[in-house]
């Protein structure tokens, strides 16, 4: 019976999933107009959590890799912008806001928050005119995202911004550049186990092993 409780426990515990592939799509946009756009930029790994039973999103770290955006408009004597690094992951007070059944098997959307982007970016002038440059900081806040997880299980993520670039320091003022991001994500398991599973494993195993031992040795056996 024990084993049986403790069976039904693991079913509904967050479990964690390995980032196997995926890809982001990045836009760059100017006052809100889209003035560059990077599509299929890699996954470079990482790991998300959930619990597919609850339907909840536990925690979640991404990372993607390098990538230059050619923009349509110059920005500060700039035509192309670099994600050097980005990484997005749930703060220490991250948790599952609301969660909802969209009605097709195995495909439920959730809502999330807050997490942090922590990267760098640069910016260059492809005709070489203007001095590129290079390692600025991102740290920039995500109040909540909004995702769509399926039965693979996967994840998708529409519009999250990354970063958002005042335009004073390169003679724009009144202008922001924003980095938003979409992301599509697979994933394979790699259980985690729930904070004291291990503990209650043990004393299932443990109460097993005393009823077989004394169901056996309930007494010697009747002489005919």
């Amino acid at each position: 019976m024990c084993l049986l409780l403790l069976a039904g426990r693991a079913d509904a515990a967050p479990i964690g999933y390995s980032i196997t592939g995926g890809s982001v799509d990045i836009d760059v946009k100017l006052d809100g107009v889209v003035i560059g756009t990077s599509a299929g930029v890699a996954l470079t790994g990482d790991s998300i959590m959930m619990d597919t039973a609850a339907l909840t999103l536990n925690a979640l770290r991404i990372e993607i890799a390098p990538t230059l955006i050619s923009l349509s408009t110059h920005f500060g004597g700039f035509d192309e912008i670099s994600v050097e690094s980005a990484i997005i992951e749930g703060d220490i007070t991250f948790a599952n806001l609301w969660s909802q059944d969209t009605g097709t098997p195995g495909l439920f959307s959730v809502g999330a928050g807050p997490l942090l982007v922590t990267g760098s970016w640069g910016a260059t002038d492809s005709t070489g005119i203007n001095a590129g440059t290079s390692g600025q900081p991102i740290t920039f806040p995500v109040p909540t995202i909004t995702g769509i997880i399926d039965a693979s299980p996967g994840l998708r993520i529409d519009s999250v911004t990354m970063h958002s670039i005042e335009g004073t320091p390169f003679g724009e003022a009144g202008k922001h550049l924003t980095i938003v991001a979409s992301y599509s994500i697979e994933t394979e398991v790699s259980i985690v186990p729930e904070p004291g599973t291990g503990l209650l494993v043990a004393m299932g195993l443990t109460a097993l092993a005393w009823h077989r031992r004394s169901g056996s040795g309930a007494g010697p056996a009747p002489r005919g």
